[in-house]
């Protein structure tokens, strides 16, 4: 295993700062004097090592989500039953899509604004998931109207546009927290029509 440089450990204690102080205050009221200073470094010294606020927030959203993918995949292996296994693996992601809103309290005008930023964290976790997938399905031995891969893509695409349904249908300017609970009951119905 290759030694981290120190440009890679100052980045991770960034990236620890901001994710401490984006939890706490919400990414509309974070500013980077806040993260300069939980990470023990002045607003200038942080521009050597991201862009922006938004370049930081979503490096801690991609580090978080590979540890939870990683969490999640485990737990969903714990299960016993594949069709349980890949019912509780589509419903829990949009559960946590509705927990990273709220926990970093980000506006839907921010979540609108930062969404063509998060293409690196959407086509790295598609891919895992996909595979993920593929690979559950193929274990399930399930009657497919199609290949494992191309099911497991449609299923990924399929949870995403529930769980996007669901915010568009709180609107736009919603202050307080979406209730993703029809996206999960949706997703449940549908993972149990496709596999049945």
């Amino acid at each position: 295993m290759a030694a981290r440089s120190k440009l890679d450990i100052k980045k991770e204690q960034v990236l620890q700062a901001a994710s401490e102080v984006f939890a706490r205050f919400g990414f509309d009221k974070t500013t980077l004097e806040d993260i300069g200073k939980r990470a023990g470094l002045n607003k200038a010294s942080l521009y050597y090592y991201f862009k922006n606020k938004e370049e930081i927030f979503i490096a801690v959203v991609l580090t978080e989500t590979q540890v939870y993918m990683d969490d999640l995949q485990v737990k969903t292996l714990d299960i016993l039953n594949v069709r349980d296994q890949i019912n509780f693996f589509l419903t829990e992601r949009i559960r946590r899509y509705g927990e990273v809103i709220h926990l970093t309290r980000l506006s839907i005008d921010h979540l609108q604004k930062l969404e063509p930023m998060f293409d690196e964290v959407y086509l790295e976790t598609k891919k895992q998931e996909t595979s993920f997938l593929k690979t559950l399905l193929e274990q399930g031995h399930f009657n497919l109207p199609d290949s494992p891969a191309l099911v497991a893509e449609r299923l990924f695409q399929l949870s995403d546009s529930v769980k996007h349904d669901c915010i568009r249908n709180a609107g736009r300017f919603v202050s307080g927290e979406i209730d993703f609970t029809p996206a999960i009951a949706q997703m449940e119905f549908w993972v149990k029509v496709i596999l049945q």
